[in-house]
């Protein structure tokens, strides 16, 4: 590589232009006011060179300055973004891993390559280079702002730090010998007075277009875009992260209220694979097991899904080495290990840190220990009103399959006792669809609202029935969350058959993903597996949950952190007394002040997804409440859950 050179005209300190490769004259003319322009140094060079570009952002860094990195391409220039030290401002690191990722780019995990590119040949560049020079003399480039000009198109573009950036980001691999990080301390955070599980910082999130401005671009993201469904019989957004699993979804009464939850669910999603969290690798359990969750714990598989062709899981034992990550007891403060495919449901243990690679790899290939879903991954405003939430969402999907495996009456809500508008206008929906919806009691020994929202065909025919669930302190609220989703999926299209699905009747192995798991109850043939659960005590609103949201307000006296040791003493009481925490926040989550958690529950009842997938072997929890039920002498894993 070329050694930098100083261009050949005077520039006032700290203007500093520096150049990579031979530049003709007409480039250096038309840059020769940008660093006046922008009031920091300047590097440029042709293409992409990872080497070039990490010496030209340490030399910055080292000097404490701002600094903008311009790359000359075939057909357009990029200029920026401009770093800026002590912010959030994204590096041309950021920019170049960003833009990659949003294309599926093959060489997206192979930015040490140079791209080497010819010199732009259109004449017109260089005029149009100086004329965007110009612009930004008048119109400045803010800190983490890039600048794209080609002959089609100029456009300014916001550059948020990346984590997988390969000049600022930051990843660890930790090993079994080397020190555990220090304890965790949770701080007090004030709560909503009128939601007594959120704090006051995320309103501001909420506010219409805030987090557009600051996250969505359909070039460097990270929310590539946010579309806007027009199927729903209400205003449902989506916003799409272009390397997470699934996109983020909200449902409300107008686009505006829905758009910032669903970005914000989308920035939940990125934080289910370990970016920037510590990774042990390849030790076993008995190496750490006096600091170390057992994986035995966490539930298990019997010998016939673990063999099956379906299966996604490797077998492991004590001494089978596995990844590690870091996570800590909620009670105690004490770090302790989780397998890495549990802390992180994304992880996989034959591609480790290559995440794009996993997500290419088709099943089969990947190797898991664990087949783990987002359930109990949850973001709020700091970590402790994640830790909440995720606690929230575990106890529903728990008390659900309790429910659903027990297969006995469940008391139901009286739909007249429903007073809430939006609910009212959705249960006239799900009705007008043919169907009566159920609003069973689901909450177990967990104390805590839970509601199943079943959707019965009146007619029993295809499609036969559908469900969701929601779960949290304020009653009127849960059954709204649980009648938002059932009203969406009770007028989406149904476009599979009954001769798609009728095979899975006969043979459970063929469910092997969500949305299996979801057509298989629509078959009329399953209607005497679901009704079980009907026939339950009617009982109004009030009652169904006496007390609530009253009663953790009055225990949460105004604070988030005393809502969240009040759930968790729901939890013990329940006997799962141990809680671990893994913070799944990266620098991406805290630039934007939230904090994305997982609550690791030993014994908990796991929601996962396929037939061969279901970790429900050796939970004492299950098997106590499964006692004197129509289950309790069936083989385990039982029949396939219909949650969706």
């Amino acid at each position: 590589m070329p050694e930098p050179s100083k261009v050949a005209f005077a520039l006032p300190i700290p203007a500093l232009v520096r150049v990579r490769g031979a530049i003709d004259e007409a480039w250096h003319e038309a840059l020769a006011d940008l660093p006046d322009a922008v009031g920091s140094t300047v590097s440029l060079g042709i293409g992409w060179d990872l080497a070039w570009e990490r010496e030209q952002w340490r030399s910055a860094v080292e000097d404490r300055r701002s600094h903008l990195s311009v790359r000359l391409y075939a057909d357009e220039t990029l200029i920026g973004p401009l770093w800026a030290p002590a912010t959030d401002a994204g590096c041309s690191g950021c920019a170049e891993v960003r833009s990659r990722v949003v294309r599926a780019h093959p060489m997206v995990e192979a930015l040490q390559v140079p791209t080497e590119v010819p010199l732009p040949r259109s004449p017109l560049l260089p005029e149009l280079l100086a004329a965007a020079v110009q612009h930004l003399t008048a119109q400045p480039l803010g800190p983490g702002e890039l600048y794209a000009v080609g002959t089609g198109s100029t456009r300014r573009h916001r550059v948020p730090r990346s984590s997988g950036c390969p000049l600022c980001g930051a990843r660890t691999t930790g090993t079994a010998t080397a020190p555990p990080p220090g304890r965790l301390v949770l701080h007090d955070h004030p709560a909503d007075p009128h939601d007594p599980t959120r704090g006051l910082t995320g309103r501001r999130l909420l506010a219409p277009g805030a987090l557009r401005r600051r996250t969505v671009d359909p070039r460097f993201g990270p929310v590539r875009e946010v579309v806007r469904e027009s199927r729903a019989p209400y205003a449902m957004s989506m916003a799409a992260l272009p390397n997470a699993p699934a996109m983020g979804y909200a449902r409300a009464v107008d686009f505006e209220t829905a758009e910032p939850v669903a970005v914000l669910e989308a920035y939940e999603r990125l934080g289910g694979f370990p970016y920037e969290a510590s990774v042990i690798e390849d030790v076993a359990y008995q190496e750490v097991a006096e600091h170390a969750v057992d994986p035995a714990s966490l539930g298990g598989y019997t010998a016939q899904q673990l063999a099956h062709p379906s299966t996604r899981v490797t077998p492991s034992f004590p001494s089978t080495p596995m990844d590690w990550v870091w996570g800590h007891d909620l009670a105690t403060g004490r770090p302790l290990l989780v397998p890495a495919d549990i802390g992180f449901y994304q992880y996989d243990h034959r591609f480790k840190r290559s995440h794009h690679a996993a997500q290419r790899a088709a099943p089969h290939d990947r190797r898991r220990y664990f087949h783990d879903s987002s359930s109990g991954c949850a973001l709020g405003g700091s970590l402790e009103e994640a830790a909440l939430h995720s606690l929230f969402e575990l106890a529903e999907r728990d008390a659900f399959l309790i429910a659903w495996h027990c297969a006995v009456p469940l008391p139901a809500i009286d739909p007249a006792s429903i007073t809430d508008p939006a609910s009212r206008r959705l249960l006239d929906l799900i009705d007008s669809r043919g169907f009566d919806a159920h609003l069973l009691v689901a909450t177990q020994d967990i104390d805590l609202p839970v509601v199943w929202a079943l959707a019965m065909n009146r007619e029993r025919h295809f499609p036969a029935t559908f469900s969701a669930a929601g779960s949290g302190c304020n009653p009127a609220s849960v059954v709204r969350s649980a009648l938002w989703e059932l009203g969406q999926i009770v007028t989406d299209p149904v476009t599979w058959t009954r001769a798609d699905i009728e095979p899975m009747l006969a043979d459970p192995w063929l469910v092997e993903e969500l949305d299996d798991h979801l057509r298989l109850y629509t078959l009329p043939q399953t209607l005497g597996r679901v009704t079980p659960v009907l026939g339950g005590l009617r009982v109004p609103l009030d009652e169904a949950f006496p007390g609530w949201p009253d009663r953790l307000r009055e225990e949460a006296k105004g604070s988030v952190l005393r809502a969240l040791r009040a759930m968790q003493e729901r939890f013990a009481r329940a006997g799962l007394d141990r809680i671990v925490l893994v913070d799944q926040s990266t620098r991406e989550h805290r630039d934007l002040q939230v904090a994305v958690a997982k609550a690791v529950v030993p014994g908990i009842i796991p929601m996962c997804f396929g037939h061969a997938q279901q970790r429900l072997l050796g939970l004492p929890r299950l098997t106590a409440a499964l006692a004197g039920t129509p289950t309790a002498d069936r083989p385990c894993p039982y029949d396939p859950h219909p949650f969706p």
